[in-house]
């Protein structure tokens, strides 16, 4: 496949060489107008990021794995994202934009979905388990978003059980903060044993058995 001549054209320009920081939001993107053929390009390499980092890790991936990936050359990729760390934030926004709950129907019971969910939505589940791990420390691209990641996600689970408390459904006395922080770790370790032995590990079964247990021991 041939690089577009908007790609070919530009390629010299100088491009951001630090994505800004990434929380909840879609990563920024450049002022430069599209046409919509380089829109369709964009999301294909896009496609292809999820699929191989998904697969081998950031660190693992090349940009010339992942320009060979969509038939362009590395400096053509890149014309669209500006770097490879730029890449990696729009990626990530990816799996936001395809992955919203409905938060306002949520409850402790029907949490149980979510293994579903996930088995569902395999590839994204494990981007972020892989990308996860490989930001630990704290100047990884990616760390201060997985550590907001899971403090929105324990956030969450404590409103679930505050409103359920006081909708009289579970009982007044539970540490909310505690009960969060298991739920997370439960969700995150079975989603990794998950990945290392699915012929073992039914995931969607493991999930909807932790929650109705949680639910009657709360209740």
């Amino acid at each position: 496949m041939t690089e577009p001549a908007e790609a070919r054209g530009n390629a010299s320009r100088s491009a951001p060489t630090k994505a800004p920081a990434h929380r909840s939001r879609r990563a920024g993107r450049d002022a430069r107008t599209r046409q919509p053929r380089g829109d369709l390009r964009r999301q294909q390499i896009l496609d292809a990021a999820v699929e191989l980092f998904a697969a081998k890790g950031y660190r693992g991936t090349g940009v010339a794995a992942l320009a060979d990936r969509v038939g362009m050359t590395a400096t053509g990729m890149l014309y669209y994202f500006g770097s490879k760390e730029r890449l990696l934030q729009e990626v990530v926004a990816e799996r936001d934009r395809r992955d919203v709950p409905d938060l306002a129907t949520l409850t402790l019971s029907n949490l149980r979905e979510l293994g579903r969910h996930n088995v569902e939505t395999a590839l994204l589940t494990r981007l972020y388990v892989v990308l996860g791990s490989e930001s630990l420390d704290p100047d990884d691209p990616l760390h201060e978003f997985f550590a907001q990641r899971y403090e929105t996600a324990r956030a969450l689970v404590r409103s679930v059980l505050e409103r359920e408390q006081e909708e009289g459904h579970l009982r007044a006395d539970i540490d909310v903060e505690q009960i969060a922080c298991e739920v997370v770790a439960v969700l995150m370790g079975l989603e990794i044993q998950w990945l290392h032995d699915p012929a073992r590990v039914d995931l969607a079964e493991a999930v909807e058995a932790y929650f109705d247990r949680l639910v009657a021991e709360l209740s």
